[in-house]
């Protein structure tokens, strides 16, 4: 919702739920005062959240839209990241409201993960928006239909992780792998599989046009240097996607030219997951493919890329199989 005066964005008060949280934000309320929209202090920060929903609830009309400084944003979308497993818990919101929170959570995440992949707290984040989003799934599957509904068809490096994620993770559900401990693990390199692109120059990550073989060369390098990142910070699991994520089932993939049996069943299901959300995005040098076409492009263009029996579980998990 659009903010109707500038320097403030709308807040939704139905996800100012977590009673052991506090407010690191001013809440704020917008008034005509002689003809001009004036912004009134509501509530101030640090205010505890049970205070904030008597306040709502003993004000409820003469309240409208609440609202926070844009300054602020980032401290209300940390808020909402350690909102996020009671929002998950409450059986008011809806699954849709629950999607587009855990989605833009996780977004946001990978956002200042990308912009900081050495910062513990960004990665302390990461693991706890990965958590919420498992939970999130494995308390209905059904959300993950939800989830992907929200992915753009822009291609943006945090928000291809974050679908690649959700894909990943629907084909094990299906496929009935792993522990719990091994899915979250699994889950959390998939939405860090691209990590190592945060070493790669700009200019050649956004290059509209074919890239030339020293630049291809230099792309080829982020699963490794996404692994030397992490490699002290992530489980085996989730460091096996990142630095396998490119490996293809023939042996053309990189960066050590597995084939078969060699390639981990992780690393094969993330590979499916990334190159399908990469067809259907658009990017500088390639328009989005329709979802049959990227199917197509992956079954007739790609032979010998995939293991054959995963990616045809892929294709009835997108036609709404979960069994």
């Amino acid at each position: 919702m659009t903010a109707p005066l500038q320097g403030y964005r709308a807040i939704d008060p139905r996800y100012l739920l977590a009673d052991n949280l506090s407010t690191s934000f001013d809440i704020y309320i917008i008034q005509r005062h002689n003809g001009r929209l004036t912004p009134v202090l509501l509530i101030g920060r640090e205010t505890p959240i049970f205070s904030v929903r008597d306040t709502l609830a003993a004000k409820a009309n003469i309240i409208g839209q609440l609202y926070i400084k844009d300054e602020e944003c980032t401290d209300f979308q940390q808020f909402m990241e350690e909102s996020l497993q009671v929002l998950i818990a409450d059986h008011a919101l809806s699954a849709a409201r629950k999607s587009q929170v855990v989605y833009d959570c996780a977004r946001n995440v990978l956002r200042d993960v990308f912009d900081d992949p050495r910062s513990g707290t960004n990665l302390a984040r990461t693991k706890r928006v990965t958590n919420n989003m498992v939970d999130f799934i494995l308390e209905n599957e059904h959300s993950i239909i939800g989830l992907l509904q929200l992915g753009s068809h822009d291609y943006y490096t945090f928000s291809h992780c974050v679908n690649v994620a959700v894909f990943s993770l629907g084909l094990w559900l299906m496929m009935g792998r792993g522990d719990d401990f091994d899915l979250r693990d699994f889950t959390l390199g998939c939405i860090l599989h691209d990590v190592g692109k945060t070493t790669i120059a700009g200019h050649i990550l956004k290059k509209p046009g074919r890239l030339t073989a020293a630049e291809f060369t230099e792309i080829k390098k982020h699963p490794r240097n996404g692994y030397e990142l992490m490699r002290n910070c992530l489980p085996p699991i989730a460091l096996d996607v990142i630095l396998h994520h490119h490996e293809k089932d023939n042996g053309d993939g990189y960066p050590d030219g597995l084939t078969g049996d060699m390639i981990s069943d992780h690393a094969k299901v993330a590979a499916i997951a990334d190159v399908y959300d990469a067809l259907t995005t658009n990017r500088p040098y390639c328009t989005a493919r329709p979802p049959f076409k990227a199917i197509l492009t992956m079954k007739e263009e790609m032979v010998g890329h995939f293991e054959q029996e995963k990616f045809l579980k892929f294709i009835r998990f997108l036609g709404g199989d979960r069994e």
